[in-house]
């Protein structure tokens, strides 16, 4: 009963292998479609039906009205068998295209985008100018959305929700890349970057923008707090590397960009947006933009445009400030290196530099005087102080108003808001005040979580004890924010996955992080006991369930819990009160570790007999928690064999993310290789990145890193280079903390006793 959809997707370079054209952003051109079809199939294309005719063989000629002025890689066409749901958003006519029989599961995606039009349009101040918007679920799909203007084609899972069992997670999913791509009709196909070293000028916007809107969309969800434990805090881990690269990468040949389809363009490009916004505040910052659009429209352009624009509107210099940040790659570290406490304020003596995880990382004499133009935002107890600092040179001296500092009884969080993409090194006296406002929560809830995500990275790069760590992590002990929560998630399973390389010390860690799990267990516990969860308590929850498989899997509770649900989702797997679908992969991951090869059968039937795309995901991201290494391997062995491109990596995370099946998933892949490369083909090199990941990344030692290096030499994956030199990085880099971790008091039992 299959049928074959065809969809193209021609970003980056990919439009000259289906019609002759100069393909390159700046190239633009109306373009006039006609595409033949049999005549039981549908065509779809950027622009609206013009007229149709048929043939005696039983073909439809089906010709579109021509396209605005636009480039290349836009243009699109999607011919299959569709259902469809519809709306008007002002003018505008809004479909979602879905696999026949699943129209409904549109709906979510429909309401978004009807919203999302009419809030970008009185954001930009220029409305959506194409005749018709329509979103595609493409079952079969490497990317996860293209913003091809006016056919909007999406990964399935990122675009149908089932109304009935759809996780709020989900939900935030799709509402998300729905918003991400229709931002992108205007920024991105409206105005187009020149060339491909301004992707940010598309990826970084439409980054930010997909937050804005949401939370115009849900307030409830606090999307600017969940950016900084999301795109903040994935951009400043990649961006500490130096195998990273500048937000504008010089890209010589045209082929070179899909290296740069990574987390710099995307989420740190979105964190300098958020950062600009915060200086010059929300009305200048919008009527630049909307200046931009106007004077660009159809046209294409270059970063210094879009500063243009934002200096006339605010009278800054933001070209002088936003090079520092654009041009040159990583982020600084500002260090606290003198404090002045005194009844009604603290003078604070400040140094930047570059901030790197490897602390024994080689600098040229260039690369230690690097600088940047670093806005410092402030906050105490008396809230978000209104002056900004500006810090140009290497050093600046920072006077903060505070009530009561001179008697230890007042706290100043620098880097307020975690507006910035910088990490702060604090003093021990700055970091024991902030214990206070950690623990009687007046420190906001995304600076909390910022402050354990600092501590982390700057215990990592030998800036902070890791006994200072562990102890900031216990003042976390009765934190109940999902924000926060997230940042502590983070650190504990990087602490847990670095720490297993010695038994002892992953031993008494456990037990640390134990506590800290229990805690949020007896608040939160598996069920809404009174209707009051909000979207935040659901996702809060995930989270702790999570954690529950990962260092509480064989607690007899827990266990019995698990096992109760999965039995009441055996019998009726749509029952989604016993087992709800934000916490099906967890109690999934529980059962397969307590379990064998029964629950393995039992879950590979349900992927097998499901046709919900979102719980075909839950099961993916599972299997590789069976205990058995046959299993794993048998994992790994189905996943290349039978399942689509576009999933087959998922079991390999599953799988490789644990001590025992790294080496499994790692000896998998050198093995079949090949088979992995065939499977990709010409697929996005997004896929093959994946894959090394997922079936290499896990490993802590100096000495396999060598090994994965020397393998991949004389692969020719020269699309994937930069990837793997940043999974050698960190992997080297995780080393270099273990070995720090083994040389201080975390190897004594001790310390771990005396934790209060």
């Amino acid at each position: 009963n299959s049928k074959i959809m065809a969809s193209t997707q021609f970003e980056s370079l990919d439009a000259r292998r289906a019609f002759p054209c100069w393909d390159e952003p700046s190239r633009k051109a109306v373009f006039g479609i006609t595409i033949v079809v049999p005549s039981d199939l549908q065509a779809l294309s950027n622009m609206p039906v013009k007229s149709l005719a048929s043939n005696s063989h039983q073909k439809t000629e089906v010709n579109f009205m021509d396209t605005p002025i636009m480039s290349t890689y836009l243009v699109a066409f999607c011919v299959g068998q569709f259902d469809f749901v519809q709306a008007l958003s002002n003018q505008t006519l809004v479909k979602v295209y879905t696999p026949p029989g699943m129209s409904e599961s549109g709906l979510f995606a429909l309401d978004c985008a009807v919203k999302t039009l009419k809030i970008l349009n009185s954001f930009f101040g220029i409305d959506y100018p194409l005749p018709k918007l329509d979103m595609v679920a493409i079952p079969e799909f490497a990317m996860g959305a293209m913003e091809n203007w006016g056919l909007v084609t999406y990964r399935q899972v990122d675009l149908c929700i089932d109304p009935n069992k759809a996780s709020n997670s989900q939900k935030q999913r799709v509402c998300t890349v729905v918003t991400h791509e229709l931002a992108h009709q205007w920024f991105g196909n409206l105005v187009t970057m020149a060339w491909w070293d301004d992707l940010w000028l598309n990826e970084g916007f439409a980054s930010w923008a997909e937050n804005y809107v949401s939370e115009k969309l849900h307030p409830e969800w606090t999307m600017w707090d969940q950016f900084t434990t999301g795109h903040l805090s994935y951009a400043m881990k990649l961006d500490s590397l130096k195998s990273s690269h500048p937000i504008q990468v010089p890209i010589c040949h045209a082929e070179e960009v899909e290296e740069v389809f990574d987390g710099i363009s995307y989420c740190k490009g979105g964190s300098v947006v958020r950062m600009i916004r915060a200086v010059m505040g929300p009305q200048d910052f919008r009527n630049g933009l909307s200046t931009y659009m106007k004077t660009f429209a159809y046209r294409n352009t270059e970063t210094h445009d879009l500063w243009k624009c934002w200096e006339d509107a605010s009278k800054m210099p933001i070209s002088e400030m936003m090079k520092s940040w654009t041009e040159q790659m990583g982020y600084p570290l500002i260090t606290v290196t003198n404090e002045h406490w005194e009844a009604h304020q603290v003078t604070l003596t400040l140094s930047q530099e570059w901030f790197l995880s490897d602390p024994s990382a080689e600098l040229t004499d260039e690369e230690k005087d690097k600088k940047w133009c670093v806005p410092i935002f402030t906050c105490t107890e008396q809230g978000v102080q209104p002056d900004i600092c500006f810090m140009r040179e290497k050093t600046a001296t920072l006077i903060v108003p505070l009530e009561g500092g001179e008697n230890g009884g007042g706290w100043v969080k620098l880097n307020a808001g975690q507006q910035v993409p910088m990490r702060v090194k604090l003093t021990p006296t700055m970091l024991e005040r902030l214990c206070i406002g950690i623990k009687n929560k007046t420190l906001p809830i995304c600076d909390r979580a910022g402050l354990i995500m600092d501590a982390y990275a700057l215990a990592k790069a030998g800036h902070l004890e890791p006994t200072a760590l562990i102890q900031l992590l216990s003042a976390y002990q009765n934190e109940h924010a999902y924000i926060v929560w997230q940042g502590i998630s983070q650190v504990l399973l990087a602490l847990d996955s670095i720490t297993m390389e010695d038994e002892d010390m992953n031993t008494r860690f456990q037990s640390f992080a134990r506590i800290l799990v229990k805690s949020l267990y007896q608040s939160v516990g598996w069920s809404n006991k009174d209707d009051s969860d909000g979207h935040l308590t659901v996702l809060l929850r995930g989270i702790m369930i999570s954690l529950l498989k990962n260092f509480c899997y064989d607690d007899e509770d827990v266990k019995k819990e698990a096992s109760a649900r999965f039995e009441k989702f055996q019998s009726n797997p749509d029952d989604v009160e016993s087992l709800p679908s934000d916490m099906r992969t967890q109690v999934f991951q529980i059962m397969l570790k307590n379990g064998g090869e029964k629950e393995y059968e039992q879950l590979l039937s349900y992927f097998q007999t499901t046709s919900d795309v979102a719980e075909q995901k839950f099961v993916l991201a599972s299997l590789g928690n069976a205990p058995s290494p046959a299993l794993k391997a048998r994992t790994l062995d189905w996943a290349l064999k039978d399942l689509k491109m576009q999933d087959f990596f998922y079991p390999m995370g599953s799988v490789g993310s644990s001590r025992e099946g790294r080496e499994i998933s790692w000896s998998f892949f050198k093995t079949n290789f090949e088979a992995v490369r065939a499977k990709i083909g010409k697929g996005s090199p997004s896929l093959m990145d994946a894959c090394i990941v997922n079936c290499a990344g896990s490993f802590c030692s100096e000495e396999k890193a060598d090994e994965i290096e020397a393998f991949f030499q004389d692969k020719g994956l020269v699309q994937n280079a930069r990837k793997i030199a940043q999974t050698l990085e960190n992997m080297r880099t995780n080393a270099k903390f273990w070995s720090k971790l083994q040389s201080s008091e975390l190897s004594d039992s001790e310390f771990w006793n005396n934790l209060s």
